[in-house]
């Protein structure tokens, strides 16, 4: 499997925007999994497929040995203000 680390830093260095999908998102699983769908239409290669499927596997796995930890994801308090203030300079805020 790609060294998930390795990618995120070369992202950050090189001023690439990046995602990131913690183990404990209770979406992770269906959100890679469509990903998978869409790569597959797309003609990605069977290597790349097979080592995304093995990222996928990880995460369930994970989800599966650690139930406890798996939640939906929210932003901090300050995180939110943040977000609500930039909405309100958009015209987006309710």
């Amino acid at each position: 499997m790609k060294d998930q680390l390795r990618l995120l830093r070369d992202c950050i260095y090189n001023e690439i925007p990046a995602v990131v999908f913690q183990g404990d998102d209770s979406c992770a699983p269906e959100i890679l999994e469509a990903a998978a769908e869409i790569y597959r239409r797309h003609g990605c290669s069977e290597e790349f497929l097979y080592d995304w499927q093995l990222l996928v596997d990880e995460v369930k796995a994970y989800q599966a040995e650690c139930p406890a930890r798996v939640k939906l994801p929210r932003l901090s308090p300050s995180e939110a203000e943040t977000v609500r203030d930039d909405m309100a300079r958009k015209g987006l805020a309710r």
